[in-house]
Order: structure tokens, then C-alpha cells, then sequence
């Protein structure tokens, strides 16, 4: 199971921290870090989590099993609107259109969405794992045009090794709805 870049963690937890989620659905989980953080800076009455395997860490009141794209099948009909999902590094595994249906979906599940992405397309491919492929790419301005951007951050990740200059850049933005 891939992980994320360590770079972006406390840009993540400050968010987490600043929001005080009572409720959290954590999609694309992996091994549940950001539920370990999430009870330790935030602690939410309601953990739980979506991936297509169990998370390492077992911080989570509930994991439901299975495809993101399938969300509305995989969680139950007295699953509560939580106040914040996080939506870290999973939105690039998935095509343009599927994402934006997915995104849909979460503003309706959750008050707020935390999403945190490569800038731009970033080939990724893992021998036998299958939803670790990287099948688009998101810039922070995309998100405006279909919800109500609350807040976004771009930062360097990894940096060149002799120039010194930022060679991946990573986005953060926090979402909603757009009021009706």
C-alpha cells in the first residue's frame, strides 16, 4: 500500500485542527494516518473510513470496504452528514469525470471537504495495484467553478537535487457546497 509524502502532514493536521470535526469520513484511508492525527487534534466523536483495504491503524469506529466511485452503495443509510471529509491523495486515482461525481456526492455527505492532491497530472502506476494509479491531475482554481472554495494552499514538495528549486508542487483545498 503506497503512502503519501511526508511533507504534507502538518498542512493537513493544521486544517484538521482548525476545523474541530465532531464527525469524520476518511476516504482512501491507507494505512489510516490521518485518523491517528485526526483523534489525537481533533477528536471527533465519529472516525470512520473508506478504502479498498482494511487501514493498519484501527483508530476507525467504522470501515467500509470497497470502491470510492461506489460511496452512496458502500456506506449505510444511517451514516450521519460528517462535518469533514478527507479526501487525501485518492482524488488523482480517479478519472476527471468520476472525481467530479464523487466530489458531488461528498458535499452532500459531508459539511466540508478536505482535498490534497499533486498540482497538475503526476504519472504514477504500481505493478499489481490497480486503484494506485494516477488518472488525472487538479489545479486549485478547478474547484471554484463547481463548489465554494473555503480555503487552498500550494507548496513545495520535493525540491531538485542541485538547483534546489521546487520540482513537485501539492495542493490543499477545503470545500463545501455552494449555497442554493
Amino acid at each position: 500500500m503506497p503512502t503519501s509524502e511526508h511533507w504534507q502532514i502538518p498542512r493537513i493536521v493544521d486544517l484538521i485542527a482548525r476545523e474541530q470535526p465532531a464527525s469524520v469520513l476518511d476516504l482512501g484511508a491507507g494505512y489510516g494516518k490521518y485518523g491517528v492525527m485526526t483523534r489525537e487534534y481533533a477528536a471527533p466523536s465519529r472516525l470512520d473510513a473508506v478504502d479498498a483495504n482494511p487501514p493498519r491503524y484501527a483508530v476507525y469506529d467504522h470501515v467500509y470496504l470497497g470502491d470510492l466511485r461506489q460511496l452512496e452503495q458502500l456506506l449505510p443509510a444511517d451514516a450521519p452528514r460528517y462535518d469533514l471529509a478527507l479526501f487525501v491523495d485518492a482524488i488523482e486515482h480517479l478519472e476527471k469525470a468520476e472525481a467530479w461525481t464523487l466530489l458531488e456526492t461528498l458535499t452532500r455527505r459531508s459539511r466540508r471537504v478536505l482535498v490534497a492532491t499533486p498540482w497538475g497530472f503526476r504519472p504514477q502506476e504500481v505493478p499489481g495495484q490497480p486503484y494506485e494509479t494516477h488518472r488525472s491531475g487538479w489545479y486549485p482554481w478547478e474547484f471554484a467553478s463547481r463548489f465554494r472554495v473555503r480555503s487552498w494552499s500550494v507548496f513545495p514538495g520535493h525540491f531538485t537535487k542541485y538547483l534546489r528549486l521546487p520540482r513537485l508542487w501539492q495542493v490543499v483545498v477545503l470545500l463545501e457546497a455552494r449555497e442554493g
